[in-house]
């Protein structure tokens, strides 16, 4: 079954903290053993069914994990209780046909009365204005029966399979109330064999492996849904493959299981003992019959089948691609980090088409002490020694520029970058005003950082855009309702840009430089109902560079920043990047997927 995007947000907190509580658990002998980079020969081990679902080690860590991470969020005020349903946004699941409970996944330890075949409604209450979740203070019900509150704002309901609709009804302690309906997924199918074999099927992920159905899934992309129990460090969680369109016999390629939903470049331990494969049909709805205080919200709906494998052979996972390497320029090196994460995170840069800029922005400091530092002297007068001692602290100050200054900094920077990127990713760029003017741009607006201009930092965004914040609400970072797949929707736009500039005063032996850095993002469409996606991230850092006392102009500034070698080294490091992913053809087979 599908690994929900709320399961997403909560077990990746708790795979975090199971990590430190694996140390403790390794020592008896459990945990993983492979990397992705070692393909096993010889995986066939007997699947082992337990009552209750789960295994030993995936129910300790779970649980030693949601409790620490829990106890983290609390203090750290990432998870309140509320009694005011306006501070809350719901993101809601609803899956059909649950996968059997002796798998024992993270999923299962960390959700309480699973029903194999059966039904679950999750509904995790993130926080409206901040990052966060919360508890209802109140009482939150699924057809008149109390959902079981987990953690981080996760409530479920477990019940048989069932295609009728389902009423939650949520009351507050202060009274307020909210009421509204969700229906199933209604287009059940059924797997009728894997490589030819009806059940626990042996397969070698190093090749293409056939589903057949009884008939072809019905769904409202067209697409299908594609999951793998893995064992990560010894707790069993799905991991999503790539998408791909339905059919009565479909063909996962070998490649699926080299691009996995797993974070970008992660190297962690890996495992395939008693696997199963899930496949699962989606269909996005919106709350029916919505009543109270909360509006009508989405929500993803989902029926899966699957079936247990035995894995003879493993896959070696595509890491990404990365070009790194230092360019030389009569002001000193630059270097360059540019990375691509593998094919289920990251779109062949061909299909980019139309390009919008979400935020271009310059910050950092221009105040710096450096070390004190001492020297002694000493002196004879009248037969006695005299010894002095001075003490000196180097203090680096960059002058307070204008706002004016800035503003035409960054117009020079931004006309020479989108240029540089318009020409080496073969996109047309927008307006700046096709983005900053959508509805969904200014509803996160809110949650990025004003400018500023102190005498020890300074921050200043182009035009109208903003310096967007990491740290923004779940509900608009996450999901089927993310921000940057809406502001695509809405401008027209199929990718997206951010620029950061940063300005770190430093002390170069006995004297103050400005050292230059760009971070470049650049996302793409949302990946179906799981991930967004990037076509790259990149970090540029130039060797730092003296400054003239006084007045700085904008000209002085730009060869501060080095605004030329940045440009140059920005288009060296699109240019490699784009080489290693056409040289790997992992990229054009999985989006191919969905044609």
């Amino acid at each position: 079954m599908k690994k929900t995007i709320i399961m997403l947000l909560v077990l990746s907190c708790i795979v975090i903290n199971s990590q430190a509580q694996l140390k403790k658990l390794k020592a008896m002998g459990l945990g993983g053993k492979k990397s992705d980079s070692e393909a096993s020969t010889d995986t066939t081990e007997k699947t082992e069914k337990t009552k209750g679902g789960g295994n030993f080690l995936t129910k300790a860590v779970t649980k030693l994990a949601a409790a620490s991470g829990g106890a983290i969020m609390k203090a750290t005020g990432m998870i309140s209780t509320t009694s005011n349903l306006e501070e809350v946004t719901p993101l809601i699941t609803f899956n059909s046909n649950l996968y059997p409970a002796e798998l024992g996944t993270a999923t299962q330890a960390f959700m309480k009365g699973w029903k194999s075949g059966g039904d679950m409604i999750t509904i995790m209450f993130t926080k409206k204005g901040s990052m966060g979740f919360n508890k209802i203070d109140g009482s939150v019900t699924i057809d008149g029966q109390p959902a079981t509150y987990t953690n981080m704002g996760v409530y479920v309901a477990f019940s048989a399979q069932s295609a009728a609709s389902r009423k939650v009804e949520i009351i507050t302690s202060t009274g307020q109330k909210s009421s509204f309906t969700l229906s199933p997924y209604n287009k059940p199918f059924k797997i009728l064999s894997i490589n030819g074999q009806a059940d626990n099927a042996s397969i070698d992920l190093t090749k293409d492996v056939v589903v057949e159905f009884e008939q072809a899934p019905v769904t409202e992309t067209g697409l299908l849904r594609l999951s793998l129990a893995i064992n990560q460090l010894g707790i069993k969680s799905f991991y999503d493959l790539p998408f791909i369109k339905t059919g009565k016999t479909i063909t996962i390629p070998a490649a699926s299981f080299r691009n996995i939903n797993i974070v970008p470049g992660g190297k962690a331990l890996y495992g395939y003992k008693n696997s199963y494969l899930s496949i699962a049909g989606e269909k996005i709805s919106t709350t029916g019959n919505t009543s109270g205080t909360l509006p009508a919200t989405k929500y993803d709906a989902s029926y899966s089948d699957g079936k247990l494998l035995t894995v003879v052979k493993e896959p070696i996972l595509n890491p990404g691609v990365t070009a790194k390497g230092t360019e030389k320029f009569a002001k000193g090196d630059v270097d360059y980090t540019f990375f691509k994460p593998n094919a289920f995170l990251a779109r062949p840069f061909n299909q980019i088409k139309k390009t919008g800029v979400s935020s271009f922005a310059i910050r950092g400091t221009t105040y710096k002490e450096g070390k004190e530092s001492s020297t002694k002297s000493s002196f004879s007068a009248g037969g006695t020694t005299y010894t002095t001692i001075t003490t000196s602290k180097l203090i680096a100050q960059f002058p307070q520029l204008s706002n004016q200054v800035w503003d035409a900094v960054l117009e020079s920077l931004y006309k020479d970058f989108i240029a540089a990127a318009q020409q080496e990713l073969s996109t047309s760029v927008l307006p700046l005003e096709a983005v900053t003017n959508t509805d969904s741009y200014r509803a996160i607006a809110p949650f990025s950082k004003d400018d500023e201009n102190t005498s020890v930092e300074f921050s200043r965004a182009y035009k109208n855009s903003k310096l967007l914040s990491a740290f923004m609400p779940i509900s608009e970072g996450y999901g089927i309702n993310n921000a940057n797949n809406k502001i695509m929707n809405q401008s027209g736009a199929n990718a997206l840009m951010k620029f950061t500039f940063d300005l770190q005063i430093a002390i170069d032996g006995s004297y103050p430089v400005m050292v230059p850095k760009l971070a470049f993002e650049l996302v793409g469409e949302q990946n179906g109902t799981v991930a967004e996606t990037k076509y790259c991230t990149a970090t540029i850092i130039g060797k730092g560079s003296k400054f003239p006392e006084g007045n700085i102009s904008a000209a002085d500034l730009e060869k501060i920043i080095r605004k030329s070698d940045l440009v140059a080294t920005f288009r060296k490091g699109l240019q490699e990047l784009k080489a290693k992913e056409k040289a790997n053809s992992d990229y054009e087979t999985v989006w191919n997927l969905q044609k």
